[in-house]
Formats: structure tokens, C-alpha cells, sequence
């Protein structure tokens, strides 16, 4: 018996295309909340980034690819800061280069160059503009100035940060800069990047020791390659429709894609 759904967002509840949550989804997430079960949002995107997911409703988020999770009011449950040496790295040549930047902490979400062109398609991909994120500060700390960038790292406690190029050289020389963490990339556009250790699998181990319930007792549903993990986590790992094949061949089930009801369909299906 199912006792705890975990739902990607892009491209899972929010069609890529119409950037709308179709209406069969709505309506199924309503029903098996009514009959006990918990629902959980499992995302890569920040806690301030769901202002267009209002509407739906969920009993806690697995945000920034499980390094913060949070309940329905907003209260941290766990929060994962990544290495503190990593981020002064990253941050440093990031400031070097002058390249967009997006650095996110519990409530603050820096952004290096917030209308540029990268960090505006960067939101569009999601059906947000920079303006309706709160907690935004246009530029990144400043770590160039600082006598002890370790130090500003760890005040700052970052979750998750992310870049824009695609996967390849630059890629592979950002990450070995930051020996502690990894990548959980989504889009060939720009790259999530996280502490070790730290993923939507790991999240949904933080949210079942919240609310008491087995990890056989989940499931998981997602599209992306970061929702990898949470699909072979989960009991019931669920691929979308609209899933690239590496995601599809890590579930148990490929059920239609978001514009064709393919969420209410898996519902219908493993817990109605």
C-alpha cells in the first residue's frame, strides 16, 4: 500500500510546454490525500520557485535536490550545506569569469547578472520570471575581497548552486573544483549542483523518518535524470511519458506524458 507519493515538478506536475498543472493531476492529488496519503514535491528548484504550483496541494518539499526539506508551513525539516570549501572555490572563479550564477541558501537566492539571457531562459524553463522569486539578490557574495572565503562560505550555509553551460569540458573543470560535490543535471542549458551525498532519494529518507512511513510504502515519479535516484529509491519508481529513455529504463512503470494525464494515470493505477 502506497502511503507517500513524491512528485518531480518540470515536466511531471507542470507540462514543459503549457507550463500549466493539467487539471487530471490536480484532481487525483486531491483524492488520495483525502484518503491518507501524504504527497511530497521533489524538485531541484528552491522553496521560493513554486509560486506556480499553488493550487496543488502537498504535505512537505524535497527541495534543491533533497539538500532542504521542508513541510507544508515552511519549516526546515533538514538542511544540507554544501562543502564550505567547495563553495569558495566555485564562487571565486565564478566571480573571475563574470559568467551568470545562481547560488541558493535556505531563503536567499543570489543571482550573478539576474536578467541576463541564460538566467532569464534559466526561469522560463520552470513558467517563472526572476521578479516573482522572492528572496532574490541581484549579484553573488563576494568572495574576491574576503581574508577568509571558507569562513563567508559557511555563513552563508549554500544548498545548491547553479551553472549555465552544457555538459563537457567546462562542465567536468567546474566540478573538479569542487571535489565534495556533484552534479544532478536536468537541462543541457545550465547544471544543478549539490553536496555529496545529496539527492531526491536522499530526500525522501528524510521525509519518512519525518512522517513515519517505509520506503516500500512510496513512490516516486519523474522525468528528469536528477529524478534518477528517487525513482530507483522509491518503492514504485514511475517514469513520465516525456522521460528520455536512461529514466524510463531506471523505472518499474512509464506511464503517459504530463500533457496526456500521464501523473493521474500512475495514480490511478499503484494507489487509487
Amino acid at each position: 500500500m502506497i502511503k507517500a507519493l513524491f512528485l518531480d515538478v518540470d515536466g511531471t506536475i507542470i507540462s514543459i510546454k503549457t507550463k500549466k498543472i493539467p487539471q487530471s493531476a490536480v484532481e487525483a492529488v486531491r483524492r488520495i490525500r483525502k484518503a491518507g496519503v501524504k504527497v511530497f514535491i521533489c524538485t531541484s528548484r528552491a522553496s521560493q520557485f513554486l509560486s506556480n504550483v499553488k493550487g496543488f496541494e502537498y504535505d512537505g518539499v524535497v527541495a534543491l535536490t533533497g539538500a532542504h526539506c521542508i513541510d507544508s508551513e515552511g519549516v526546515t525539516i533538514q538542511s544540507s550545506p554544501m562543502d564550505y570549501g567547495d563553495i569558495a572555490a566555485a564562487i571565486t572563479d565564478v566571480e573571475r569569469s563574470g559568467r551568470p550564477f545562481v547560488v541558493l541558501t535556505a531563503d536567499k537566492v543570489y543571482i550573478q547578472d539576474p536578467y541576463s539571457p541564460e538566467v532569464t531562459d534559466f526561469f522560463a524553463t520552470g513558467g517563472l520570471t526572476v521578479d516573482e522569486v522572492t528572496g532574490v539578490e541581484s549579484g553573488i557574495p563576494d568572495f574576491l575581497s574576503t581574508d577568509d572565503p571558507v569562513g563567508l562560505a559557511k555563513e552563508l550555509g549554500v544548498l545548491q548552486v547553479t551553472g549555465f553551460f552544457p555538459s563537457g569540458t567546462e562542465n567536468d573543470r567546474f566540478l573538479s573544483l569542487m571535489p565534495h560535490s556533484h552534479s544532478e543535471r536536468w537541462n543541457e542549458r545550465f547544471v544543478d549542483i549539490v553536496g555529496n551525498g545529496i539527492s531526491k532519494g536522499n530526500g525522501i529518507d528524510v521525509m519518512a523518518a519525518r512522517f513515519g512511513f517505509d520506503i516500500s510504502e512510496t513512490m516516486g515519479v519523474g522525468d528528469g535524470a536528477n529524478d534518477i535516484p528517487m525513482i530507483r529509491h522509491a518503492g514504485i519508481g514511475v517514469a513520465m511519458g516525456n522521460a528520455s529513455d536512461i529514466v524510463k529504463q531506471s523505472a518499474v512503470f512509464v506511464t503517459g506524458e504530463v500533457d496526456e494525464d500521464g501523473l493521474a494515470t500512475a495514480i490511478e493505477k499503484y494507489i487509487l
